[in-house]
C-alpha cells in the first residue's frame, strides 16, 4: 500500500541506489507506513538524554519545526527563564548544552547532500567543549 505511494520519491530513489535487493522496497515501505500510522510519544525518552545533542532539520522537512523545537526544549535547550538564569548563572546567559539547527531550503531527503549548510553546524557542535555535568 505505502510502497506504491512512495515509488519515485527521494526515499525510494535512495533505497534503490544502494539496496542489495531492490525488490525489498515493498516490504520496507509497508512496514514504515504501518509504523507511521501508530501514535508514539518519545518525550520521556528524549528528556532522559543527558548528553549534549544536536537536532538538525530542514525548513522543508517532514518533521514540523514546532516538533523540533519541542524536542530541543526537552533536551534543556532554549533560554532559561530569568529567575533560573539569575539563580544558576548569576545573570550570565550560557549557551545551551544541546543545539537545534534548521537548514534553509532543505528537506528530510536532501539534508545529507546540503553539506554547505550541514557541516558548519555539525563541526561547531563537535568542536565545542563538553559542558559541565548535566
Amino acid at each position: 500500500e505505502a510502497a506504491a505511494t512512495w515509488v519515485g520519491s527521494p526515499m525510494h530513489q535512495a533505497y534503490a541506489s544502494v539496496a542489495p535487493k531492490p525488490e525489498g522496497w515493498t516490504t520496507l515501505a509497508d512496514k514504515l507506513g504501518e509504523m507511521l500510522r501508530q501514535d508514539y510519544d518519545w518525550a520521556e525518552d528524549v528528556a532522559a538524554i543527558k548528553l549534549p545533542t544536536l537536532i538538525v532539520v530542514g525548513d522543508g522537512d517532514g518533521v514540523r519545526p514546532e516538533h523540533a523545537v519541542e524536542m530541543f526544549r526537552l533536551l534543556g535547550g532554549g533560554p532559561p527563564d530569568t529567575e533560573e538564569m539569575l539563580r544558576q548563572f548569576g545573570g550570565v546567559s550560557r549557551p545551551p548544552k544541546s543545539q537545534l539547527a534548521m537548514l534553509p531550503g532543505t528537506t528530510h531527503f536532501n539534508i545529507l547532500t546540503r553539506t554547505d549548510l550541514l557541516l558548519p553546524s555539525v563541526t561547531q557542535f563537535l568542536d565545542a567543549p563538553m559542558p559541565e555535568a548535566m
